[in-house]
């Protein structure tokens, strides 16, 4: 029987946390779409105050119930923006707990204040530039936005037709499950850099790691950058390896779910 030396032991450990986070993350997809659609509840109520005794809302009160609109588009962002907050200090988190108490499973020794290095996390993640030239509040603002556009567009038609609140309604549903795919992305993608950005900063802080190994996402795809970065040997160190200071490897590309593992020093295999 083989015995496995502390670098095969930490690389198990590592992916069987990849497999725990990806878990934790299809939650966090179910969490943010939840937190998301409370504003149905909102606008129904709004609905509701202008509908008329026969449950149709008239003509002219359309343009004032239009720009009440913007309070609407006001709270799936404050929603959406706590969402994201919770999501990636928990995916932080799951990382740096996960990946120090792995650490003293093998005898190397753990980072210290925990704290603050999950807080420099998530500083990093909620004010990074990404492919689009965005930080996260602006990616929040631009679903917030799309999603009062597709309910102006409903509302301003089934008023101009002259249905029932209770039709309006479940048209606005629709127009929310129609969204649920941005949601989905957005969590995928920050929820993923978070959680390869924790890695990496608790490697940077730590005297047992050599170099972080990338390791493609789940579609395994030639195209994806994942792809192409477990593949290229940019610093001399090995294909796929690289420092923790390599910014391009916490966020490869959109709804990348690629992750890292570590290269030990030799003084602790």
């Amino acid at each position: 029987m083989n015995t496995m030396n502390n670098q095969q032991k930490l690389d198990d450990i590592f992916k069987k946390l990849s497999v725990g986070y990806k878990k934790l993350n299809k939650e966090q997809i179910a969490f943010a779409i939840k937190e998301i659609s409370r504003v149905r509840g909102d606008l129904a109520d709004m609905l509701s105050d202008y509908a008329g005794k026969d449950g149709t809302i008239q003509k002219q009160r359309m343009s004032r119930l239009l720009r009440e609109l913007d309070e609407v588009e006001d709270l799936i962002r404050q929603y959406g923006t706590t969402a994201m907050d919770s999501i990636i200090r928990d995916s932080a988190a799951c990382a740096t707990t996960g990946i120090n108490t792995g650490l003293a499973a093998i005898g190397a020794k753990a980072v210290a204040q925990m704290e603050r290095l999950n807080r420099d996390i998530f500083e990093y993640v909620v004010k990074r530039f990404g492919e689009d030239g965005l930080v996260l509040s602006d990616r929040v603002w631009r679903l917030s936005g799309d999603m009062r556009d597709n309910l102006s567009k409903v509302l301003r038609t089934d008023i101009l037709k002259g249905e029932s609140v209770s039709t309006m309604i479940a048209n606005i549903r629709r127009v929310h499950d129609n969204e649920t795919w941005k949601i989905k992305r957005l969590v995928v993608t920050e929820g993923n850099t978070a959680y390869r950005t924790a890695t990496a900063m608790n490697a940077s802080r730590s005297d047992v790691v050599t170099a972080l190994r990338v390791h493609r996402g789940v579609a395994n795809r030639p195209e994806h950058r994942c792809t192409q970065l477990e593949q290229l040997d940019r610093y001399g160190m090995g294909a796929g390896l690289y420092p923790p200071s390599d910014h391009e490897i916490y966020n490869m590309h959109v709804s990348c779910t690629g992750f890292l593992t570590y290269e030990l020093d030799e003084r602790y295999l």
